[in-house]
């Protein structure tokens, strides 16, 4: 299951290009630092914005340099093709998700209630800042080094539920993808991503591990009740 462009209309794109608080996130990371972080940052946004609207597999290099205004040349200054600069567009945005996701789970200690959060607040992402997931899911689609990341940040919870008796199945690089496709697939289903939908994703996953209905049930809505209410 592969993620596709966002369908924006024209309006839509509009605003997007006036608005939103996405396009500057890597620019905001470099305030401060040199001329050449900054530069580097617009084409990163740029190609945030255009691997989003566009597809990945639609974007030309020219279309990422004329949205950040730059010539083509200084594209090649940063980077060889488009792969490179995809990964670091992904790689960025899965470190910034994790980080926040990470702060809010510190100290938490029993793996559904870590993996409901971490699903939740990921499906959350996906309703607040559409382009940051729909590059990211892309990207585990084409960039094997940031689908191997994203396995890797996955497999510790879900090894921890296995250890704690609370997941009664295997944990491999399938049932991984098979918890990525569920997230993906919520994101095709319903892009607005309501809490319903985010709340039938996290008991379906949880189900997925080897969960009862019940308890999947019972888990997301303590999850809510304590750290999602909106």
């Amino acid at each position: 299951m592969s993620i596709g462009p966002i369908n924006y209309s024209h309006h839509e794109r509009g605003l997007i290009e006036m608005t939103s608080p996405t396009r500057q996130l890597f620019r905001q990371q470099a305030v401060g630092k040199k001329k050449r972080e900054r530069t580097r940052g617009a084409l990163l946004d740029s190609a945030l914005s255009m691997f989003a609207a566009k597809g990945y597999a639609a974007t030309r290099i020219d279309d990422i340099t004329a949205h950040a205004d730059m010539a083509n040349g200084t594209f090649y200054n940063y980077y060889q093709d488009k792969d490179q600069i995809l990964h670091d567009v992904a790689l960025g945005l899965l470190v910034e998700i994790t980080e926040r996701t990470d702060q809010e789970m510190a100290g938490m200690s029993h793996a559904p209630a870590r993996v409901v959060l971490a699903a939740a607040k990921l499906l959350r992402t996906a309703r607040e800042e559409p382009e940051w997931v729909n590059v990211l899911l892309q990207a585990t689609d084409i960039a094997p080094k940031i689908q191997s990341a994203t396995v890797q940040y996955m497999k510790k919870d879900l090894e921890m539920g296995v250890d704690q008796g609370t997941f009664t199945v295997v944990i491999d690089v399938l049932l991984i993808n098979q918890v990525i496709s569920l997230i993906k697939a919520a994101a095709i289903v319903e892009p607005q991503m309501s809490d319903l939908t985010i709340r039938n994703t996290c008991e379906a996953i949880l189900r997925l591990l080897g969960m009862q209905h019940e308890d999947a049930m019972r888990e997301v809505e303590l999850v809510f009740c304590r750290y999602l209410v909106s």
